[in-house]
C-alpha cells in the first residue's frame, strides 16, 4: 500500500472510490502508509509473479495503443456512436462508387 499511497490525494481518491475506508486525518493516513515499512525487511513477496505479469502486459506496444485508443478516442458513448456513424458512411459510400463505376 506504501506504493499506492504518498500524500492525501491519494488517501482521498482511493476513499471516493471505495478501496479505502479511512476514519483518520487524511494527512495522518498517508503518514501510516508511508511509515509502514520503516525499519522492515521484505524476505518473501508473494505476488512477484503477479506484478511481472502486469509489467509484461503493460509494456506490451498492443495493450498501450489500444488502452490510448480507449481513453483519448472511445472514452464516451457519443465517440463511440460517431466512430461507428462515419465507418457505416464510408462503407455505403464505397458501394455506391463501386455501383456506379459497373453501371455506366
Amino acid at each position: 500500500m506504501a506504493n499506492f499511497i504518498d500524500s492525501r490525494e491519494d488517501i482521498d481518491f482511493l476513499c471516493e472510490k471505495g478501496m479505502l475506508a479511512n476514519w483518520l486525518n487524511p494527512e495522518d493516513a498517508a503518514q501510516f502508509f508511508n511509515k509502514l515499512y520503516n525499519n522492515t525487511i521484505v524476505m518473501g513477496y508473494y505476488y512477484s509473479d503477479l506484478s511481472d505479469n502486469m509489467n509484461n502486459y503493460y509494456n506490451t506496444k498492443w495493450h498501450k495503443f489500444m488502452e490510448i485508443l480507449r481513453r483519448d478516442y472511445f472514452s464516451t458513448l457519443w465517440t463511440i456512436v460517431s466512430v461507428i456513424a462515419a465507418f457505416i458512411l464510408l462503407v455505403l459510400t464505397l458501394v455506391q462508387t463501386l455501383y456506379t463505376i459497373q453501371w455506366p
